[in-house]
């Protein structure tokens, strides 16, 4: 009786996490109004649509773009200027940081980009974590780094 106790509560357990993760749906892509209504919901308040598949998200008075590419793949992008960085100081970004690529554009400002790429499918949650981590993470440290840098 014991042991079946046991195997009960062994199924139970390992049936919880996996049943509240599948009341989520899984997508392959999401529309820019479904992306905005995402946003909002996890308290982005500022999120205007630039474009067909570009949104802009305002943040402690910065910039954020997100791109919805056409193939469900998500592209957290900021952009900078005013700073003076070497090509060796993005190199140093992207050899000692995860989660972000940084270089300089064609007028030589300070880029960060990340990816969320939608083949294994997306979720709202995890677009959401996805811009939120961009956002709140990512960013801030990448202006860290190019105060630090800053060769103007």
């Amino acid at each position: 009786m014991k042991a079946r106790f046991i195997a009960l509560l062994a199924v139970f357990c390992f049936w919880l996490p996996a049943s509240a993760y599948s009341a989520e749906e899984i997508k392959g892509k999401y529309s820019d109004a479904e992306i905005m209504e995402i946003l909002r919901a996890d308290g982005f308040s500022a999120v205007t649509k630039l474009d067909e598949g570009a949104i802009q998200v305002n943040v402690n008075g910065r910039t954020h773009i997100l791109f919805n590419n056409d193939d469900g793949d998500l592209q957290g992008y900021f952009v900078t200027s005013g700073v003076t960085l070497s090509y060796e100081d993005m190199n140093e970004w992207n050899r000692t940081k995860r989660l972000s690529r940084a270089y300089l554009d064609a007028d030589n400002d300070p880029v960060l980009e990340a990816d969320l790429l939608s083949n294994g499918g997306l979720t709202k949650k995890n677009v959401g974590e996805f811009f939120r981590i961009f956002v709140n993470v990512s960013v801030p440290g990448y202006i860290e780094f190019l105060l630090e840098n800053d060769q103007s």
